[in-house]
């Protein structure tokens, strides 16, 4: 009896532990005051998601790179997440604006995303699957990161590539 009990805790704890890896939708305000969800994001593939502030010089380091990745795989999204306080927002939409980036900007003035990922340093970053699932974490910036944020998202299409290959064989 006490080995089927062990069973059933392993596979209830191990139940826990996969939901846990699987981000939760949520709704923020973005650049022009509309209210997105990330799963409006997932639909193409990939979301890279990147807490920022206007005052986080590493943070502006990365936009750029960030921006690339958005405009060089078009299944992937680059959501950048600005947690500047709510009088900063238009310090934040100019400089966006000034650098002309195509990645999507929203606004978490409440910090209410940050604490769902427990955002407790910037910047901070996380590749999310269609499915919800954190492919990548990261924390801080340094000039090359991007190539690691590469290297997932070529992992992650290699994969969809033999998936989708995969499922034509097999006439779906």
């Amino acid at each position: 009896m006490k080995f089927y009990m062990i069973i059933i805790l392993i596979l209830i704890f191990g139940i826990q532990l996969n939901a846990a890896d699987k981000v939760s939708d949520f709704k923020l305000e973005d650049i022009k005051g509309k209210q997105v969800k990330l799963s409006d994001f997932q639909k193409d593939g990939l979301v890279i998601l990147d807490f920022w502030a206007t005052w986080c010089v590493p943070c502006k380091n990365s936009l750029p790179k960030m921006n690339e990745l958005h405009e060089k795989y078009d299944q992937v999204n680059v959501v950048t997440i600005c947690t500047d306080k709510p009088r900063k927002k238009s310090k934040a939409i100019s400089f966006i604006k000034s650098k002309r980036f195509s990645f999507y900007t929203l606004f978490d003035t409440k910090k209410v995303v940050q604490k769902q990922f427990n955002v407790t340093s910037i910047p901070y970053s996380l590749i999310i699957d269609q499915d919800g699932k954190i492919l990548y974490e990261h924390t801080g910036y340094q000039r090359g990161d991007e190539k690691h944020y590469e290297e997932i998202i070529l992992q992650w299409l290699e994969t969809k590539s033999q998936k989708d290959k995969l499922e034509d064989t097999n006439g779906k």
